[in-house]
């Protein structure tokens, strides 16, 4: 589905104090207008709730879909939206086997994309 064919619907956004990543969400860097927002949501359950409610639509990351499916709820890939890019930060000097582990396998993941 295009974005554009999104862009008049009310959409279920992060608290303003979110900064950057609730204008991620709402696609902003696609848009050369301000949003609809339906409502403000602090969690993931507030989020299911309203859109499972009629309140707005909600941009998800791709792989959500299926670790947040729930009854009421339908999803479809969105194109005309710029890529996400992830990071990693961690403790300054923290060399425990668990974080070095995770970094690694980042790694090994990061590599195959």
């Amino acid at each position: 589905m295009p974005f554009e064919e999104l862009r008049a619907e009310p959409f279920i956004a992060l608290p303003t104090s979110a900064g950057p990543l609730r204008d991620f969400w709402l696609g902003l860097d696609a848009r050369d207008d301000e949003p609809v927002v339906g409502v403000t949501a602090n969690t993931p359950e507030e989020v299911f709730e309203a859109v499972t409610g009629g309140l707005g639509a909600v941009l998800v990351a791709e792989e959500n879909a299926t670790l947040y499916n729930r009854p009421g709820m339908v999803y479809r890939p969105v194109i005309g939206l710029p890529p996400g890019e992830l990071a990693i930060a961690w403790r300054e000097g923290d060399i425990s086997p668990q974080v070095i582990a995770f970094i690694d396998a980042l790694r090994q993941v990061a590599t195959k994309v």
